[in-house]
């Protein structure tokens, strides 16, 4: 069964789109079936988990979130964003071969490790083993961007394709510097996404701010508890108790002495036992 779905994984997988959060544009979803997915889970489980990652990766990683992807870079000053364009489709299954070539596999087994993994000759975004690959992968990347802002004292982060550095002084020509290390390692920056923000200013990490502490956006915040308003008055245009149950987990996480979470806790409570 495994070599069938090898030979033939293109045709396991339905395709769609879905707005992205700028809305100018659209992120194509990649969703294998239920079969393939089964045996892209026990992959994550048995091949990629056991793996040392760097530190510095925090994404997809259990017991690691945004906020622990963000602490690091409180209170600097100057936080620079970079995102790494087309992050999933950028990695071929070559790639994916050598990667599973590298961890010690034969190249019978690391082909079908390989196609089981990719979709029409790339990574694809909606399949649950990707996540895992890309940290695998970005090992060495990971490595030679945290040792270049070591000899600064600055501090390194990546989730998923979003990399963070923050410190103090000038940047000079580090920017530089860490596009060309991006790209010796397979990878390219989207010019519209790189960000610098210095002291003073908002600085945020994946989408958090880090100014003096991490915390939510004010605008992130009014969102939430406009939710929870129409959650509470019945609004029929009230989130889902899941969609609810998220926002109140990440704001407990980030602020977990905020006033407005027992009232929140209590409105989630009363549409449950409905």
């Amino acid at each position: 069964m495994i070599t069938r779905y090898a030979h033939n994984c293109d045709l396991y997988y339905k395709v769609f789109s879905i707005p992205k959060s700028s809305g100018r544009s659209r992120r194509w979803i990649c969703a294998p079936s239920r079969e393939l997915k089964g045996l892209q889970r026990w992959i994550v489980r048995y091949v990629l988990n056991p793996i040392q990652l760097h530190d510095a990766a925090t994404g997809y990683r259990r017991r690691l979130s945004i906020v622990d992807n963000a602490k690091c870079h409180v209170d600097r000053e100057f936080v620079a964003n970079v995102d790494i364009r087309d992050f999933f489709p950028s990695i071929s299954t070559p790639r994916v071969f050598g990667m599973f070539r590298s961890l010690g596999y034969c190249d019978d087994v690391a082909w079908i490790l390989s196609r089981l993994c990719t979709y029409r000759g790339r990574l694809p975004q909606g399949a649950p083993s990707s996540p895992g690959i890309t940290n695998v992968i970005c090992r060495r990347l990971d490595a030679r961007l945290s040792a270049y802002c070591d000899l600064y004292d600055w501090s390194y982060s990546r989730y998923s394709d979003d990399i963070t550095v923050s410190g103090d002084g000038p940047l000079g020509q580090a920017l530089r510097i860490m596009t060309k290390i991006i790209s010796a390692e397979g990878f390219a920056i989207n010019p519209r996404k790189t960000r610098v923000s210095r002291r003073g200013a908002s600085q945020q990490v994946t989408g958090l701010i880090v100014n003096a502490a991490v915390a939510l956006p004010r605008n992130k915040r009014k969102l939430i508890r406009a939710m929870f308003y129409r959650a509470k008055i019945g609004h029929p245009d009230a989130p889902s108790d899941s969609a609810l149950s998220g926002h109140l987990a990440l704001l407990t996480m980030i602020n977990p002495d905020d006033p407005a979470i027992e009232g929140y806790r209590q409105v989630l409570a009363a549409r449950q036992s409905e």
